[in-house]
This record gives structure tokens, C-alpha cells and sequence, in this order.
């Protein structure tokens, strides 16, 4: 290019050289640029400066990169605790509440574990601890309670740090008292009129157990019934823990194998009351094999009530490839 030209590109997309011979124009340029000196701005934030152009090669010297970076500021928390120490107002006193209920429920979960490790659980009926007056084992209350607990520990977690910021409590409050009310009416649910001392945790044996007394024998004659070659025998009837237990004993006399699921099982006492089974008590063994007898227990969601009458227990559907379709032991008599 001749000394004296000028070269321009601009943005618009399209370049001239100025000189003593005419014009070019050029388009589709991005480039604004001169003999001495070229740069090109770009919104990305380049800066090339001190270009010289030989022939139609560009060639770059120092390149500029200018940079802006917008921090970000993280607060992870990785104390759950903190707002206990670092926090403010009420929030604080909800936490220790909150962990309050937990160490509770979690007590009483060991003493049904060293119940069972000391003896005081006598068989599955007992597992979940004894019964309460409205029939839920104590210890579905504790699992409960952990869950409850917990919950007040996370708004109050939550308050404090509100408080500590200058937030407001408000919102705070309303899920508190909603909380509560749950936990307070669900509590008196679940004693069905018993006492509270029944939720107190007991390590002298299963909790509650002292509560329970000895059985209560609702019926202790054996009374048998037999249907297309499988025999149904009621040996016993008694009230523990809270729950009845009915002791079975069945025989297959065919050459196939029976169902007897407690899920089918039911008792009627003389005043015309149901007595659903106990899915989590009892060890009665569903599958009745061929030429087989066995013996076992089931347990019942609630007590049977005593001075009714006749009984009747059954098994209102059996499963088989032979025998009966369902078979009742009845006319048994109670105290």
C-alpha cells in the first residue's frame, strides 16, 4: 500500500482507501484499523493494539484481554447447631424443645431394645412395646415423636437465624402453634384415656410392661371345627398388653398345601364386635403344608371384651388347591 494511504474499517461493514489513485470500499469489515496502529474493540472485553499490516497478512503484537469478574458470595452453613449459640429470640428455646422431644422419643426406643435384650418382650405381640387405650404400641409414639422433634428444631433453627438478622418471626409462630396443636392432639389420640406415665420410658423390661399386669384369660377350652380335610382348633383366648391373643392350631389332611394369612382372620364376641388382627403381633405361620399340623398365636388389634357370650373365630377365606374355601371354630365360650 502507498505511503500517505489511509485505511479505515468500521463497524458499519464497509472500508475506503483514500489516496491519489481512487477508492476501494470494502465490505463486510469488523476492523477499525491504520498503517501505525490497529485495534479492535469487542464487547467481550479484547483489546489489540500496536497491529502491523504486511501485505494481506495482520499481524498482532501485544493483545490486551481485559477482564470483569462479579464475584459470587456463597453462606453455606455447615453447622446445624450454630443458631443454637449464634441466634436470637425464642427460636433458641424452640431448638432445646425440639431436641428435647427427640431425646425422648430416642430413650424410649432403647428401653424397648433392652426390654427385648433382657427378656421383658415376651414374643412378637410385644415388639412395638405395650399397647396404648386407643390400641397403637408405644413405640409407633416414639418413632413419632423423633419426626415431631425434629420438625420444632428446624424452625427454630430457622427463627434464630431470623432473629439474629433482624427478620421477622411471624410466619415463625404460625407454624409452630400449627405444629403443636398436631402433636398434642395426635398424643391424646394415641392414649385412648390411658395415662401418660404409660410413655415414659421403663428399662426394667418392655416399656409399659409393668402396666400390663398378668393375661387376662378370656377363654381356656379348646374347641375344634374340621372342613373338607383341614381342622381348625381354638386352645386359648387371653388379654396382654393391651391386645388379645388367640392360640390356633391347624392340620392339612390333603395332599396339597393351605393358606391361613392372619390378614383374613377375625373374632366375633357375643355382642356382635370385630376383632381385627394384629399384622405386626403373633408368630402364626401363613403356608399349611400337605399332611401337616402346626400351632401358633395370633395377636388382635384390641382386647376382647369379657362376659359377651359364644365366640367365633375364623378364617374367612382359605387358599388351596383343595379344601375348604374359608372355616369357623364357633360356640366358643368366654368369661
Amino acid at each position: 500500500m502507498p505511503d500517505g494511504n489511509r485505511f479505515d474499517a468500521h463497524a458499519e461493514g464497509r472500508a475506503r482507501v483514500y489516496g491519489s489513485g481512487g477508492d476501494m470500499s470494502i465490505d463486510q469489515s469488523r476492523h477499525r484499523s491504520n498503517v501505525d496502529q490497529s485495534r479492535h474493540h469487542a464487547n467481550s472485553g479484547y483489546q489489540f493494539g500496536n497491529g502491523n499490516s504486511i501485505g494481506s497478512h495482520n499481524n498482532f503484537g501485544r493483545q490486551h484481554i481485559r477482564e470483569q469478574h462479579i464475584g459470587d458470595r456463597f453462606d453455606v452453613d455447615l453447622d446445624p447447631a450454630g443458631p443454637l449459640f449464634t441466634g436470637r429470640g425464642p427460636g433458641r428455646v424452640l431448638m432445646i424443645l425440639g431436641l428435647c422431644v427427640v431425646g425422648f422419643s430416642f430413650a424410649g426406643w432403647m428401653s424397648i431394645v433392652f426390654g427385648a435384650m433382657s427378656g421383658g418382650i415376651k414374643g412378637p405381640p410385644d415388639m412395638l412395646g405395650a399397647r396404648l387405650g386407643s390400641g397403637i404400641p408405644v413405640g409407633a409414639v416414639y418413632f413419632l415423636g423423633v419426626g415431631f422433634g425434629s420438625v420444632l428444631m428446624i424452625i427454630g433453627r430457622s427463627m434464630a437465624k431470623a432473629g439474629a438478622k433482624g427478620g421477622s418471626h411471624a410466619g415463625h409462630l404460625v407454624s409452630t402453634v400449627i405444629v403443636t396443636l398436631i402433636g398434642v392432639l395426635g398424643v391424646g389420640y394415641a392414649l385412648g384415656g390411658s395415662s401418660p406415665a404409660k410413655l415414659v420410658p421403663s428399662f426394667s423390661g418392655a416399656a409399659g410392661a409393668a402396666d400390663a399386669g398378668p393375661p387376662v384369660v378370656v377363654s381356656d377350652t379348646a374347641i375344634s371345627a374340621k372342613r373338607s380335610g383341614l381342622s381348625l382348633t381354638v386352645t386359648r383366648i387371653e388379654n396382654t398388653g393391651g391386645h388379645g391373643v388367640v392360640h390356633l392350631q391347624a392340620r392339612n389332611t390333603t395332599e396339597y398345601s393351605m393358606s391361613l394369612t392372619p390378614g383374613w382372620f377375625v373374632v366375633t364376641d357375643g355382642d356382635g364386635r370385630t376383632y381385627q388382627p394384629d399384622h405386626f403381633g403373633g408368630d402364626w405361620n401363613t403356608e399349611l403344608g400337605p399332611s401337616a399340623r402346626q400351632s401358633g398365636t395370633i395377636a388382635l388389634e384390641k382386647p376382647v371384651a369379657l362376659g359377651t357370650g359364644k365366640l367365633r373365630v375364623e378364617f374367612t377365606t382359605v387358599i388351596g388347591r383343595s379344601g375348604p374355601d374359608s372355616i369357623a371354630v364357633t360356640a366358643i365360650p368366654s368369661h
